[in-house]
């Protein structure tokens, strides 16, 4: 397995002092996020009745399979789907262990994630029906109606404009008709506060993940309804993930203590800011702030 790309070999005239990009951001960052989920499931879990809350790793799987329940599939029968932000991959190696008969497809901006995904493909027994592509969703390198299925877990914040009018173009292209999108991500359940502190704490945030500005709900389904999806559903999930937020100041305290105090990795401002970022959330989410979490399903007309 290879060794990640060190964050101390900067590039060549780089300043420290400039704004942290995207890719820069997950170069630095992401191998971090093993201290969350040694999975590399980067994302918020979803807790079920019966559940132990406590076991995070089981509670991100889950997130895992509702998104798999949303989009309809039925597991012996073949289809192409489409990973739209996909990380180093660890919802496409759950969906293949799922669906035996499906072909899967990651797209991502960050190099660093297609290398350390492939490292973790090796390893999977499915990694033949898996496969990653360097480019921006928002304009994806892939003929139209290639794929059955689309979903971003996570991902869709980081698309431009409030209504993700691009990101939603571009799955509604890819997408054959009757497929289904499923996108489960923070939203905002009006336009963010314009001043004040839940301003800076928001902007900070944003800038923290390298975001533009979070989707918000009434925009981004009414871009749904104008590309042409129907049966648009929107779940409040901030209950089901409040279990796994919770382990938030556990995990940043291991963090704290395994890799700022005793590890070998420079603390880049990129780590920093994937630190302070899950500290402010809760000052800006619901029931005190704007931001809530959805699972917003459609399917191509």
């Amino acid at each position: 397995m290879s060794e990640p790309p060190s964050p101390d070999d900067e590039p060549a005239g780089s300043d420290p002092n400039q704004p942290v990009t995207f890719q820069r951001y997950y170069a630095d960052a992401g191998p971090d996020y093993a201290t969350w989920s040694p999975n590399f499931n980067m994302h918020f879990g979803y807790f079920r009745r019966g559940m132990n809350p406590f076991h995070l790793e089981s509670m991100l799987e889950q997130m895992n399979r509702e998104i798999l329940s949303r989009l309809r599939l039925q597991s012996d029968q073949p289809a192409n789907i489409l990973d739209m932000g996909c990380g180093v991959g660890a919802t496409l190696r759950s969906l293949a262990r799922q669906l035996p008969a499906a072909k899967l497809t990651g797209i991502t901006l960050v190099p660093w994630q297609i290398e350390r995904g492939t490292d973790l493909n090796n390893a999977s027994p499915d990694a033949a029906r898996i496969r990653f592509v360097l480019g921006d969703y928002e304009h994806a390198p892939f003929p139209s109606d290639s794929f059955d299925a689309a979903y971003a877990l996570e991902s869709s914040c980081y698309a431009h404009a409030a209504n993700k009018s691009a990101f939603l173009s571009e799955a509604h292209r890819l997408l054959r008709p009757g497929g289904r999108l499923a996108v489960a991500d923070g939203f905002l359940r009006h336009a963010p506060p314009r001043r004040g502190l839940q301003h800076a704490i928001y902007r900070r945030l944003c800038d923290c993940w390298v975001i533009e500005t979070l989707g918000e709900i009434h925009p981004f389904t009414l871009e749904l309804e104008r590309l042409g999806f129907r049966d648009i559903q929107v779940e409040q999930l901030q209950y089901r993930v409040a279990p796994s937020v919770f382990h938030v100041p556990w995990v940043t305290l291991k963090f704290l203590v395994t890799d700022v105090l005793f590890g070998s990795r420079k603390m880049t401002r990129a780590r920093w800011n994937n630190i302070l970022a899950p500290i402010l959330l809760p000052f800006v989410s619901h029931p005190i702030g704007p931001m809530t979490y959805c699972l917003i399903t459609a399917t191509k007309a």
